[in-house]
């Protein structure tokens, strides 16, 4: 008898964890399709240099995001709060007052790149095949900076007001939309890398509309209303989405410096290889990113209850589903890369082999990466940010340099391939060392 009841209350536990994850990762694979898509078309569309041009542009998009995520993810926390004390008109005031100050911000990025095109491609590693591409593109994507920016800051507030649906109708809107007109801008009409700038710019500003328009028709939880600036709202706001803002920024200042390093020890064949490369560390990350917030709120429920037998089975419900994932994909990298090159490159091309070389020595991330990614959300969602934040910083910024800078020099131009499963395993040992501590510490409460 006890046996079937504990077999019951373990398949609700795992039927709840699909319900969540499935959506959470389902959306995630919608952005990550989005971008690779967007490749492809370049690719062929236009050429490899192309491809590499976008690709050096990248940190630049991951910048704005960062900026917006920074901005809108606390605002979404203060809203909440409000929202849930009663305090409505609180929360319209923090919204309205958020989305002028995030616009703000995207028009001083705008005119950043326009005023000093030649500087800012420069900066993220422009080569001489690349240059002219580059600033094509940044200057048109430049120019809907708000609609990036501002779309995103709808887009959490949205789930803030009680309406997620809606945000899955945007978010796929914007993918279709950007996949239908690279193909008439970049395929059909020729336009290069401006028709794919354009494509792109046009399907945020897509998403901007749906989400605006939800705001106005009155239906959120959250609407407009105009107030005098109350600046010192950021004191609670900045902190909030600092642990957001810098995983974000991780992923640019990752992509950096990897084109960096690339060109000194590489060249341009190497660039070209690293934006499929790029596109299919983002698809697979994605994939863990999609069980880490499915697993979030469920974990942050169960701790309310105070029922941390259920947060432990959860959490060891994301490690099994994330390490599947990521295994599945080493596997396919292992087993098929030329499938995966063919996609962006002709097979006769010189990139297309040593694309293939470049693959599977930096698939051997994709088996360490999950337990560090969902160790780092299991604890945000026990609300112990300073272990989250330890493993965030440390596999964004620190690992990744040291373990980049040191094979590049030591192997050559492998070793930049390498570098990310060495950054992952050095993480590895830390995450291991604070999830150890973290247990001793709860079996002594438990004792206690």
């Amino acid at each position: 008898m006890r046996q079937n009841e504990a077999k019951q209350q373990k398949t609700w536990s795992v039927r709840a964890f699909l319900r969540f994850v499935l959506p959470s990762v389902a959306s995630m694979f919608v952005f990550s399709t989005y971008s690779i898509v967007d490749g492809i078309f370049v690719a062929h569309g236009v050429g490899e240099l192309a491809l590499g041009a976008v690709n050096l542009c990248m940190p630049f998009i991951n910048a704005m995001f960062a900026v917006a995520v920074l901005l809108s993810v606390g605002t979404s926390t203060v809203c909440a709060i409000h929202i849930g004390r009663g305090e409505h008109e609180a929360a319209n005031r923090t919204f309205t007052q958020n989305a002028f100050v995030v616009c703000a911000c995207a028009l001083l990025m705008t005119l950043l790149v326009h005023l000093f095109p030649d500087a800012v491609v420069e900066l993220l590693g422009a080569t001489e095949g690349t240059r002219a591409y580059m600033i094509s593109y940044l200057k048109t994507v430049s120019s809907f900076a708000v609609f990036f920016m501002v779309s995103y800051c709808f887009e959490v507030l949205v789930k803030t007001g009680g309406h997620p649906s809606v945000s899955i109708i945007g978010v796929s809107a914007c993918c279709i939309t950007n996949i239908v007109l690279d193909y008439v801008l970049v395929i059909r009409l020729q336009m290069g890398v401006t028709g794919a700038a354009l494509a792109t710019g046009i399907a945020q500003a897509m998403s901007f509309t749906i989400f605006l328009l939800h705001f106005l028709r009155g239906r959120s939880g959250i609407r407009f209303r105009l107030s005098r600036p109350f600046l010192s709202a950021y004191r609670r706001i900045l902190p909030l989405g600092l642990s957001e803002f810098a995983s974000e920024f991780a992923l640019g200042y990752t992509t950096f410096l990897f084109n960096h390093v690339i060109r000194a020890y590489i060249g341009e064949t190497g660039i070209v290889s690293y934006s499929l490369i790029g596109y299919v560390n983002t698809f697979v990350m994605m994939l863990v990113v999609g069980t880490t917030q499915g697993m979030q709120p469920l974990v942050s429920l169960n701790l309310g209850r105070g029922d941390r037998a259920a947060c432990r089975g959860y959490f060891r419900y994301a490690l099994l589903g994330g390490t599947a994932a990521a295994v599945a994909c080493f596997a396919v990298c292992q087993l098929c890369p030329e499938w995966i090159a063919s996609l962006l490159f002709d097979r006769s091309s010189p990139t297309f082999a040593y694309t293939t070389n470049a693959l599977r020595a930096f698939s051997f991330t994709f088996l360490l990466m999950g337990f560090n990614m969902l160790s780092a959300g299991y604890f945000t969602a026990m609300e112990l940010p300073v272990p989250a934040m330890t493993i965030a910083i440390s596999r964004g910024f620190v690992t990744v340099t040291a373990a980049l800078l040191s094979l590049a020099a030591l192997m050559g131009g492998m070793g930049v391939w390498y570098a990310p499963a060495a950054s992952e395993a050095l993480c590895l040992l830390l995450t291991a060392v604070l999830v150890l501590a973290y247990r001793q510490r709860a079996a002594l409460v438990r004792e206690k």
